[in-house]
């Protein structure tokens, strides 16, 4: 039983044998629904342990699935193309509990730096809200830790949205300010990391195809986070898993999607990046989960880039939504943790020194008790079973 219930519990079997009967039968009612709470825990416990996933992701998803996102594709048009007529303005939260601020002269562009800065890199993120949107509470939560997870400094790049602007505006911005790293900062694009989520993440992989074709220096490695590949939305697979998906809506990313492309093609690589020449491109992390209508594109991706020779790797977790790494439960952490590996190029081989290798010549392998206690200690819940689901955080998603 969790222990908030099982101390409420106990508290209340004592002031049972102080009552009234009146009284007794109250509390009686107050019993019963304690013990339901307790039940209900203990269902969804076991129903997180089924899916493979820890009951905080099940918590949230389910509070998520309550909450009134909007799902009509030609919803608030007029507002959107008023409001991406107006140049962005840095949100105070941004600026004051996160940390960010404006990055030499830009006032669209913002630098971010970590609690403790231990690595060259310098990450260039390019973020997501298909197209239509700028970065939200979680977002801004999001770089903090990746900035502090890998100790860099990260590069925010608020670009032109639609439907006021579309992919050429998109693109120029963002090309201006890569090469204003490369070639007025001198930052070596070797120190680069570009890094992206939905939106974002294809614009990543489109940018990197257009810096090859302009024999542009181009980053060290990219991470793609639930990336958006294919703004056509036409993969079937994508309805599979619409149901499971309460955050994204076919139609809607299909009808912003067009918009951003303006008069491009649909299939452009420019606009979807999933259909252009991967070959030459720098090594690339994927991050996505099951309950994403996009990441019937990413596992794609894997087989059309892996055809191509592109180094890549994607990690698919099971029962997970669109973004979740922006969300607090372990999952993200656990994505987190895939992310600097990936980056630092060192692998979790088990072993409990601090090594930058496997060293089974040198470490004795861990006893199997203690992998069973690791393992335990990840799937326990902190104290308190109370998870805060901040509304406007998620809105819009």
């Amino acid at each position: 039983m969790n222990k908030v219930v099982k101390a409420f519990a106990t508290k209340t079997a004592y002031k049972v044998l102080h009552m009234k009967k009146s009284t007794k039968i109250a509390l009686g009612v107050t019993a019963a629904a304690t013990a339901a709470a307790a039940g209900a825990f203990a269902y969804k416990a076991q129903q997180a342990k089924k899916q493979e996933r820890s009951l905080k992701s099940l918590v949230v998803e389910d509070a998520i699935k309550r909450l009134p996102i909007r799902s009509s594709a030609q919803e608030s048009y007029e507002e959107a193309l008023e409001q991406s007529s107006r140049p962005y303005v840095l949100p105070e939260f941004a600026r004051t509990t996160i940390g960010m601020t404006e990055y030499d002269d830009f006032d669209d562009t913002f630098v971010l730096e970590p609690k403790d800065k231990y690595s060259d890199f310098v990450i260039f993120y390019i973020h997501g809200h298909d197209f239509w949107s700028d970065p939200s509470k979680v977002h801004f939560k999001f770089y903090r830790k990746l900035a502090d997870t890998l100790g860099a400094e990260l590069i925010l790049p608020v670009y032109p949205k639609a439907p006021t602007y579309h992919v050429a505006d998109v693109h120029e911005m963002l090309l201006d300010r890569y090469q204003y790293l490369v070639d007025v900062k001198e930052i070596n694009p070797q120190d680069i990391i570009f890094a992206g989520d939905a939106a974002g993440g294809g614009l990543v992989l489109s940018l990197l195809q257009r810096l090859k074709y302009q024999a542009i220096p181009m980053p060290a490695q990219a991470i793609l986070i639930s990336p958006w590949l294919d703004i056509t939305n036409t993969n079937p697979d994508m309805q599979a898993v619409q149901g499971t998906d309460p955050l994204l809506n076919v139609d809607k990313l299909a009808f912003r999607g067009r918009e951003y492309a303006g008069e491009v093609d649909l299939e452009s690589p420019v606009v979807s990046p999933i259909y252009g020449d991967l070959k030459g491109l720098p090594p690339m992390t994927v991050i996505t989960g099951t309950h994403d209508i996009l990441s019937v594109d990413s596992i794609n991706l894997k087989t059309i880039a892996e055809a191509q020779e592109l180094d890549i790797n994607v990690f698919t977790f099971v029962n997970q939504l669109h973004f979740f790494v922006g969300l607090p439960i372990p999952e993200a952490n656990e994505a987190l943790e895939i992310i600097a590996e990936e980056v630092f190029g060192v692998e979790d081989c088990g072993c409990e020194c601090e090594c930058d290798e496997c060293c089974d010549d040198i470490c004795d392998e861990a006893p199997e008790e203690i992998i069973e206690d690791d393992a335990e200690a990840k799937d326990e819940e902190p104290e308190s079973d109370t998870i805060v689901v901040d509304s406007s955080d998620i809105l819009d998603f």
